[in-house]
């Protein structure tokens, strides 16, 4: 018994030890990365759009293992449109794509298993910034701004992040996925009724990040 509660405390110690930021603590992180972002919920095929993701975030170290996390992150969403299953058949000659960009804010639950590496989970709130649907016609090269959606866009969109990153010499790689709960566009309208009606975000987003007590 004794040998076991010894190796109980010291297994204890051990974990503590590994926090790599005290509790009680405040750091800030400016973080950079790309968004391979998707809709989800439509009756066409979609594929992934690349984006931009940049912002900062801060976390409090609630506990040795508990950080609580919220941030400004400026995000480039949406998805390639495949318009062949819309019933238009355009070959492969024009690419379509809607762009959704957000500026969010992601609050997040961090528990850490072990030195540096956390698991999170949490919820994230998305202010619609921008909104177009364009299109690129190869064969003669050119790229064109069919709409500006905006008007028929939600203005606010909510998703759940679900996630993973790893702090090495305050370095930190985060790996999220946002599930969107929250239709992209407004329902009931020419534009989306045609194409977009009833879709939702999926976004993976990939970080690098530097984070600092303050």
């Amino acid at each position: 018994m004794k040998k076991l509660l010894l190796a109980a405390v010291v297994m204890m110690t051990t974990l503590t030890a590994s926090a790599q930021h005290a509790t009680g603590s405040l750091a800030l992180k400016p973080t950079l990365g790309l968004n391979l972002s998707n809709f989800t919920g439509s009756d066409f095929s979609t594929k992934m759009r690349p984006g931009l993701a940049v912002g900062v975030e801060g976390e409090y170290q609630a506990t040795p293992f508990l950080g609580i996390s919220a941030g400004f992150l400026y995000s480039m969403q949406g998805a390639k449109l495949d318009m062949n299953n819309v019933g238009i058949n355009l070959g492969n000659f024009v690419n379509v794509t809607a762009k959704v960009d957000y500026l969010n804010v992601p609050i997040l639950a961090n528990v850490y298993v072990t030195q540096g590496l956390a698991l999170k989970a949490g919820l994230q709130l998305g202010v619609n910034m921008s909104s177009d649907i364009d299109a690129n016609v190869k064969v003669i090269d050119s790229k064109y701004n069919l709409a500006d959606v905006s008007d028929y866009t939600e203005s606010i969109d909510f998703s759940i992040p679900v996630g993973i990153s790893y702090e090495y010499e305050n370095i930190v790689l985060d790996a999220r996925y946002n599930i969107g709960l929250t239709d992209v566009y407004k329902k009931d309208n020419i534009i989306t009724n045609f194409a977009l009606k009833g879709i939702k975000n999926s976004n993976i987003m990939i970080t690098l990040g530097y984070k600092f007590d303050l």
